[in-house]
Protein backbone atom coordinates (compact mmCIF):
# COMPACT_ATOMS: atom_id res chain seq x y z
CA UNK A 1 0.00 0.00 0.00
CA UNK A 2 2.76 2.47 0.64
CA UNK A 3 4.00 2.04 -2.85
CA UNK A 4 0.27 2.44 -4.26
CA UNK A 5 0.30 5.54 -2.47
CA UNK A 6 3.75 7.03 -3.57
CA UNK A 7 2.97 6.16 -7.62
CA UNK A 8 -0.58 7.38 -6.95
CA UNK A 9 0.97 11.00 -5.44
CA UNK A 10 3.54 11.05 -7.59
CA UNK A 11 0.94 10.46 -11.29
CA UNK A 12 -1.21 13.54 -9.55
CA UNK A 13 1.61 15.86 -8.85
CA UNK A 14 2.56 15.13 -12.73
CA UNK A 15 -0.90 15.04 -14.56
CA UNK A 16 -2.99 17.12 -12.15
CA UNK A 17 -5.48 14.64 -11.92
CA UNK A 18 -7.18 13.39 -8.99
CA UNK A 19 -7.18 9.25 -8.38
CA UNK A 20 -9.74 8.15 -6.38
CA UNK A 21 -10.27 4.38 -7.42
CA UNK A 22 -7.38 1.45 -6.20
CA UNK A 23 -7.70 -1.98 -6.63
CA UNK A 24 -5.91 -3.38 -3.55
CA UNK A 25 -6.05 -7.20 -5.77
CA UNK A 26 -6.57 -9.90 -3.97
CA UNK A 27 -4.14 -12.49 -1.49
CA UNK A 28 -6.41 -12.30 1.15
CA UNK A 29 -6.02 -15.52 3.43
CA UNK A 30 -7.56 -18.97 3.65
CA UNK A 31 -6.59 -20.85 6.67
CA UNK A 32 -4.71 -23.49 5.10
CA UNK A 33 -1.93 -23.56 8.19
CA UNK A 34 -3.09 -22.60 11.95
CA UNK A 35 -0.50 -19.99 11.88
CA UNK A 36 -2.83 -17.60 9.08
CA UNK A 37 -4.09 -14.61 10.42
CA UNK A 38 -8.00 -14.14 10.24
CA UNK A 39 -9.81 -11.92 7.68
CA UNK A 40 -10.84 -9.80 10.53
CA UNK A 41 -7.27 -9.18 11.58
CA UNK A 42 -6.03 -8.39 8.38
CA UNK A 43 -8.98 -6.48 7.46
CA UNK A 44 -7.61 -4.24 10.76
CA UNK A 45 -4.69 -3.93 9.15
CA UNK A 46 -5.74 -2.73 5.89
CA UNK A 47 -8.48 -0.44 6.85
CA UNK A 48 -5.97 1.44 9.27
CA UNK A 49 -3.01 1.34 6.32
CA UNK A 50 -5.75 2.81 4.38
CA UNK A 51 -7.26 5.34 6.30
CA UNK A 52 -3.09 6.53 6.50
CA UNK A 53 -2.36 6.70 3.03
CA UNK A 54 -5.38 7.44 1.03
CA UNK A 55 -7.74 10.57 1.11
CA UNK A 56 -11.18 9.20 2.56
CA UNK A 57 -12.38 9.81 -1.01
CA UNK A 58 -11.01 6.62 -1.80
CA UNK A 59 -12.73 4.36 -3.12
CA UNK A 60 -10.87 0.94 -2.72
CA UNK A 61 -11.96 -2.54 -4.64
CA UNK A 62 -10.43 -5.92 -3.52
CA UNK A 63 -10.78 -9.17 -4.90
CA UNK A 64 -11.25 -11.68 -2.61
CA UNK A 65 -11.79 -14.47 -4.89
CA UNK A 66 -10.17 -17.31 -2.89
CA UNK A 67 -11.39 -16.19 0.70
CA UNK A 68 -15.04 -16.33 -0.82
CA UNK A 69 -14.77 -19.68 -2.85
CA UNK A 70 -11.44 -22.23 -0.82
CA UNK A 71 -14.00 -23.59 1.48
CA UNK A 72 -16.44 -24.34 -1.28
CA UNK A 73 -14.50 -27.92 -1.73
CA UNK A 74 -12.89 -30.91 0.14
CA UNK A 75 -11.19 -32.55 -2.22
CA UNK A 76 -11.09 -36.66 -1.19
CA UNK A 77 -8.42 -39.00 -2.62
CA UNK A 78 -7.44 -42.39 -2.95
CA UNK A 79 -4.31 -44.33 -1.61
CA UNK A 80 -2.92 -45.80 -5.03
CA UNK A 81 0.03 -46.92 -4.32
CA UNK A 82 2.79 -47.13 -1.87
CA UNK A 83 6.70 -47.23 -1.23
CA UNK A 84 8.78 -46.93 1.68
CA UNK A 85 12.09 -44.45 0.32
CA UNK A 86 14.79 -44.79 2.92
CA UNK A 87 12.25 -45.67 5.56
CA UNK A 88 10.52 -42.91 4.56
CA UNK A 89 6.54 -43.43 3.70
CA UNK A 90 5.57 -42.79 0.26
CA UNK A 91 1.73 -42.52 -1.20
CA UNK A 92 0.93 -42.32 -4.33
CA UNK A 93 -2.56 -40.78 -4.63
CA UNK A 94 -5.42 -40.71 -7.41
CA UNK A 95 -5.30 -36.92 -7.98
CA UNK A 96 -1.79 -34.55 -8.07
CA UNK A 97 -0.05 -31.26 -8.90
CA UNK A 98 -1.64 -31.58 -12.77
CA UNK A 99 -5.23 -32.04 -11.26
CA UNK A 100 -6.60 -30.55 -8.05
CA UNK A 101 -3.46 -29.52 -6.57
CA UNK A 102 -2.45 -27.70 -9.80
CA UNK A 103 -2.83 -24.82 -6.86
CA UNK A 104 0.45 -25.68 -5.47
CA UNK A 105 2.12 -24.66 -8.57
CA UNK A 106 0.41 -21.74 -9.77
CA UNK A 107 -0.58 -20.22 -6.82
CA UNK A 108 2.26 -21.82 -4.56
CA UNK A 109 -0.56 -23.06 -1.97
CA UNK A 110 0.72 -26.13 0.30
CA UNK A 111 -2.58 -27.66 0.84
CA UNK A 112 -2.66 -30.16 3.92
CA UNK A 113 -3.21 -33.54 3.67
CA UNK A 114 -4.66 -35.55 6.29
CA UNK A 115 -6.19 -38.91 6.76
CA UNK A 116 -9.75 -40.26 7.92
CA UNK A 117 -7.58 -43.24 9.20
CA UNK A 118 -5.98 -43.03 12.76
CA UNK A 119 -2.95 -43.90 14.02
CA UNK A 120 0.30 -42.86 14.93
CA UNK A 121 1.63 -40.50 12.50
CA UNK A 122 4.78 -40.29 10.77
CA UNK A 123 6.52 -37.86 7.86
CA UNK A 124 5.43 -38.94 5.09
CA UNK A 125 5.88 -37.97 1.14
CA UNK A 126 2.27 -38.08 -0.80
CA UNK A 127 2.48 -37.75 -4.95
CA UNK A 128 0.17 -37.57 -7.54
CA UNK A 129 -0.57 -40.66 -9.95
CA UNK A 130 1.41 -39.47 -13.16
CA UNK A 131 4.80 -40.75 -13.40
CA UNK A 132 6.22 -36.89 -13.80
CA UNK A 133 8.37 -36.29 -10.45
CA UNK A 134 7.39 -32.72 -10.90
CA UNK A 135 3.58 -34.27 -9.48
CA UNK A 136 4.72 -34.09 -5.92
CA UNK A 137 1.77 -32.95 -3.42
CA UNK A 138 3.71 -32.87 -0.11
CA UNK A 139 7.22 -34.14 1.40
CA UNK A 140 5.91 -33.46 4.93
CA UNK A 141 2.65 -34.65 5.53
CA UNK A 142 1.75 -36.23 9.27
CA UNK A 143 0.03 -39.07 8.22
CA UNK A 144 -0.53 -42.88 9.75
CA UNK A 145 0.28 -45.28 8.06
CA UNK A 146 -2.11 -45.88 5.34
CA UNK A 147 -2.97 -48.67 2.57
CA UNK A 148 -3.54 -49.03 -1.01
CA UNK A 149 -7.22 -47.54 -0.92
CA UNK A 150 -7.10 -45.76 2.00
CA UNK A 151 -8.39 -42.15 1.69
CA UNK A 152 -6.67 -38.80 2.37
CA UNK A 153 -8.17 -35.10 2.06
CA UNK A 154 -7.31 -31.43 1.72
CA UNK A 155 -10.12 -29.13 2.41
CA UNK A 156 -10.53 -25.46 0.99
CA UNK A 157 -9.46 -26.35 -2.18
CA UNK A 158 -12.08 -25.20 -4.04
CA UNK A 159 -10.21 -21.90 -5.53
CA UNK A 160 -8.63 -22.30 -8.93
CA UNK A 161 -7.96 -25.96 -8.39
CA UNK A 162 -10.64 -27.60 -10.64
CA UNK A 163 -10.53 -24.67 -13.21
CA UNK A 164 -6.75 -25.63 -13.89
CA UNK A 165 -7.16 -29.50 -13.90
CA UNK A 166 -6.24 -31.18 -16.86
CA UNK A 167 -5.45 -34.69 -18.81
CA UNK A 168 -2.01 -35.08 -18.32
CA UNK A 169 -0.35 -38.62 -18.85
CA UNK A 170 -4.51 -39.52 -19.23
CA UNK A 171 -5.44 -39.10 -15.63
CA UNK A 172 -8.79 -37.62 -15.77
CA UNK A 173 -9.52 -35.08 -13.21
CA UNK A 174 -11.65 -35.71 -10.28
CA UNK A 175 -14.79 -36.43 -10.23
CA UNK A 176 -17.08 -33.41 -8.92
CA UNK A 177 -19.56 -34.73 -6.05
CA UNK A 178 -21.96 -31.77 -4.89
CA UNK A 179 -23.22 -31.65 -1.41
CA UNK A 180 -25.98 -29.59 -0.01
CA UNK A 181 -26.42 -29.31 3.56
Amino acid sequence: LNLSADIINEAETRTGLKIRILDIGGGFPVKYQPEVKSLKELAKQLNAEINRLFPEDMQILAEPGRFLVANACTLVAKVVGKAFRDGKPCYYINDGVYHTYSGQIFDHNNYPVLAFKEGETHISAVFGPTCDAFDTITLSAELPELDINDLVYSENIGAYSIASSTYFNGFPPAKIVHINK
